[in-house]
């Protein structure tokens, strides 16, 4: 498919301080919400947080907070949770905290969901890995009523309306991350989006939403990329924080069973096993462009810092980005469209 409009070019976080010294977690944050807004200012226009619970790296338990303060620093860009794992959470009250959200980014917030994978987190909040495609599924149900303004248990005069009222017609857009089969069948079925982070699968979501008559929806790209000018020196300065990242994934089970999948000990196994790929300006442009051609891509984004990485260390990979490979992605997206013009 030809676009016709402009994708926009992401952030993500996961708020990790890593670091012994849990009075430095305040300026952590606050941080990263100012590098957010300086972001924003230099050409990135979405942001997405992720979720997960019960870890001692300040790992964000609690994206829609860190969201509502992103709302009050930012004017344009897109706020996405990606993903909310949404079967730990009580559907109305999520609800709440996303209309308020969007009512305070004045209808910015792509709330970004899934079934979650870590065993770990289920049972404080009453539930199993086992319940959870369930409970996903009603708990969907409930927030997409509640965004737009219908009832979502009872009648009469004992119907509850869930508030504040959605600030757009249907409230938040409901995105789903999905990896499996089933998961991208649930996402293109149900979903406003789909959060996607390998490129092969945009066509299976896509031939879904076709098979049930549907267009061919929107997709955000998650790219396991480090670009720079010179990669290569760029991922021997922060090889130890990626190495982190991928290692406590593991852990989580985000790779298969945690007892089955070893940890790596060197860096450079990252790249051999292409976990992350290393990409320099140009490079990355023009994968994007084809990305964005071969699809519904209305968003496209990189993991901007590693844990315990200093944030005028991430900065700097953000304004090589904005510099060298936004304008490039925007000026073959303009050439392609004039070229369909002739």
């Amino acid at each position: 498919m030809t676009r016709t409009d402009e994708p926009t070019f992401g952030l993500y976080y996961d708020f990790r301080h890593a670091d012994e010294d849990a009075a430095g977690l305040t300026d952590r944050w606050r941080g990263i919400v100012e590098q957010i807004a300086w972001a924003e200012s230099v050409g990135f226009g979405s942001v997405w947080l992720s979720e997960h619970h019960f870890l001692g790296d300040d790992y964000a338990s609690s994206p829609m907070t860190l969201l509502a303060a992103i709302a009050m620093r930012t004017e344009h860009m897109q706020l996405g949770t990606n993903v909310l794992v949404l079967p730990v959470h009580h559907p109305l009250r999520l609800a709440e905290e996303a209309l308020t959200v969007d009512a305070l980014s004045a209808g910015r917030l792509r709330l970004g969901v899934g079934l979650g994978y870590r065993a770990p987190e289920f049972p404080p909040f009453g539930t199993s890995m086992q319940a959870r495609r369930r409970r996903f599924e009603s708990h969907f149900e409930v927030l997409r009523r509640a965004f737009r303004g219908e009832p979502v248990d009872g009648e009469g005069d004992s119907a509850i309306l869930v508030s504040p009222r959605a600030v757009r017609d249907g409230g938040p857009e409901l995105w789903i991350g999905a990896l499996s089969s089933p998961a991208i069948e649930r996402a293109a079925r149900l979903g406003d989006g789909f959060l996607c982070v390998l490129p092969g699968q945009m066509a299976e979501y896509v031939g879904v939403r076709r098979s049930l008559g549907l267009s061919d929806g929107q997709i955000a790209m998650g790219n396991q990329w480090i670009v720079a000018d010179d990669p290569e020196r760029e991922f021997a300065r922060i090889g130890k924080h990626v190495l982190y990242q991928v290692n406590a994934y593991a852990e989580y089970g985000a790779f298969g069973p945690p007892e089955s999948v070893p940890r790596l000990t060197d860096p450079q196994r990252i790249i051999d096993q292409g976990l992350y790929r290393l990409l320099d300006g140009a490079t990355a442009a023009n994968e994007l462009a084809e990305q964005i051609g071969a699809g519904p891509v209305v968003d496209c984004f990189c993991w901007t810092l590693f844990p315990g990485e200093p944030l005028d260390s991430a900065a700097g990979r953000l304004e090589y980005f904005a510099d060298h490979v936004i304008p490039s992605v925007r000026e073959a997206m303009a050439g392609a469209r004039r070229f369909n013009r002739l």
